[in-house]
């Protein structure tokens, strides 16, 4: 019978496994970079990390993910005996193969979480639709599938964190007697929180859990101290940076646009803006409104009465229900404010926990008495293939839409690299916010981005070229290679800035092709301005929705004033 639940509890991890990698089909190389810039930004600072370098973006701030990074670089090229080149080499000629070998370690975490605490719920309650409820969480959300299996960023660790705070909840909840492991679940929910926080500060509104379902006073005040101490332990190797990254926090909280940006204060119109998009998301799948109005429907008829209050403020998986309510509601503050999709992503993993706690809570009520565990399990079961079906449809829009900005992107990289052999290449870049679809534009904007000490980003998107950690190992590699910021308006190359006015009279070049990103301005002819206040007519020759390939046409030397005309990234 134990092996019947064995299997049972590996179809949901066996298709995670084939969810994502049915989501980097779709998504291609990393270097395409449709959604997020963190791969190739994370692969430069993790190679730093190994090699024992200062490593300076610090922003999420993304610590752990940098470690696991380093050791994943680490042990792969130790065991790649035909690998003849230094660890610097070796990432920096195959960036893409050591991207790989970092996606597999974290899908396989969230893979074996997913095991471990479907096994964990199911010895805890001896009810197996309760663990595969449980185990079903990561699919409730299409954004968590999309954020949370093929990128190289916080996201895919979060998931992996978020899960193992819920296996310690599940524990708590079932726990006879909590107030005598209060101390253990108070040092190991900090343990967690410290390695959440310093992966994404995004994962702060689940500490409100631990701070209401622990029983006692001091147990709360400690769990806050030894947080802040795990917190501090695993961002030791950016210490450096403590000061720089609680005043990126603190403008971010209280300054208006993106990270920051603005000036301080609110900006109402945004915010309504974001909340009206955060509303159409929610009301685009149905479940969400089950998944939300249920607890809250629930905690609301049992705490109307002060006598029902009094009696299920007695029950754990009430006060944790009430708990895991509020941290959402948190989460949905940092989405308004931020208006980013996965910046939910620790609140969605609980999706799957919320459903558990309602049915232990009523089920202590008596109110399942007529139902036994196979009939419980049955209408789980049934509840989880219509969820199953429906989030079909939503997977399915996200993987064309992945796989159409994949393919027009190497078609037109192809085409670029075929049609345009004689033509110098411009790589356009949007720092920080995405980058031509090509390897070296990659790599050069995580040299840029995790080599140089800043107070907000702006000071590298707009901030005058300077050369990064691995700059002269990169033209070693690749030659000498052109790029193009379109937020500072310069142009630079590996090691140094040059003027384009030098390129096409100078040394008459006119054959000049510039590979832009997917979100770059589709139009037919573009004038963009350089630092010097030349302006350059591109004409648009690719026929896409995302591809961007675009020719010199012209040059006008000295035109405008590049600060009032310049593009700004914020």
């Amino acid at each position: 019978m134990k092996k019947v639940h064995l299997f049972v509890l590996l179809i949901l991890p066996i298709m995670l496994i084939f969810t994502a990698a049915a989501m980097k089909y779709a998504r291609g190389p990393y270097y395409i970079c449709s959604d997020t810039d963190n791969d190739y930004l994370y692969l430069v600072s993790s190679l730093a990390m190994a090699e024992s370098k200062q490593v300076f973006f610090t922003d999420h701030p993304g610590t752990t993910l940098q470690i696991l990074g380093a050791v994943s670089l680490k042990i792969s090229h130790a065991l790649d005996f035909s690998e003849k080149d230094s660890l610097e080499f070796a990432v920096l000629k195959n960036p893409e193969f050591y991207l790989k070998v970092i996606n597999i370690v974290l899908v396989s975490l969230n893979v074996l979480i997913l095991f471990v605490i479907g096994l964990v719920t199911f010895n805890l309650t001896k009810n197996i639709g309760l663990a595969l409820l449980l185990q079903y969480s990561p699919f409730f959300s299409n954004i968590t599938l999309r954020w949370g299996l093929n990128n190289i960023s916080c996201e895919p660790l979060l998931l992996f964190t978020s899960m193992l705070f819920v296996l310690i909840l599940v524990k708590m909840v079932v726990d006879a007697n909590i107030y005598k492991s209060a101390h253990w679940y108070m040092v190991v929910f900090s343990l967690i929180s410290g390695f959440g926080i310093a992966t994404k500060v995004t994962f702060a509104p689940l500490l409100i859990i631990p701070l209401i379902a622990l029983p006692k006073f001091r147990n709360k005040i400690g769990f806050l101290l030894l947080t802040g101490v795990s917190a501090i332990v695993w961002t030791w190797p950016i210490h450096s940076q403590y000061e720089r990254i609680l005043h990126f926090f603190y403008i971010t909280l209280t300054n208006t646009h993106w990270y920051g940006y603005g000036p301080s204060g609110i900006d109402t119109a945004s915010i309504k803006i974001n909340l009206l998009n955060m509303l159409t998301g929610l009301l685009y799948n149905p479940l969400n409104i089950l998944f939300l109005l249920t607890p809250f429907l629930i905690i609301i008829i049992f705490i109307w009465s002060a006598a029902k209050r009094k009696i299920v403020w007695q029950d754990t998986s009430f006060k944790v229900l009430l708990a895991v309510m509020v941290s959402q509601l948190f989460s949905s503050l940092i989405v308004i404010k931020q208006n980013a999709e996965r910046y939910a992503l620790p609140a969605l993993s609980l999706i799957g926990f919320l459903l558990f706690l309602q049915l232990i809570f009523l089920q202590r009520r008596d109110y399942f008495r007529h139902l036994d565990a196979r009939k419980v399990t049955f209408f789980i079961v049934i509840f989880l293939v219509f969820s199953g079906v429906w989030g079909f449809y939503g997977f399915k829009d996200t993987f064309n839409e992945l796989l159409l900005i994949k393919n027009e992107s190497l078609s037109y990289y192809q085409k670029a690299e075929n049609e345009y052999k004689e033509y110098l290449k411009i790589f356009v870049n949007l720092q920080p916010r995405s980058i031509a679809p090509s390897p070296v534009a990659g790599l050069s904007y995580g040299n840029n981005m995790a080599s140089h000490k800043y107070s907000h980003l702006s000071e590298i998107s707009e901030g005058e070229y300077s050369k990064g950690l691995y700059s002269e190992t990169l033209q070693k590699i690749y030659g000498e290679t052109c790029f193009y910021n379109l937020c500072s308006g310069e142009f630079y190359t590996w090691t140094k800035s040059f003027f384009i006015e030098d390129i096409i009279i100078k040394k008459q070049i006119t054959k000049i092709i510039f590979y832009g990103p997917p979100d770059f301005r589709k139009k037919k002819d573009v004038l963009i301005a350089c630092r010097t206040g030349s302006v350059l007519h591109l004409k648009n020759v690719s026929d896409g929705i995302y591809d961007n390939i675009y020719t010199l046409e012209g040059i006008a030397i000295k035109a405008v004033n590049f600060e009032e005309c310049r593009f700004h990234c914020y």
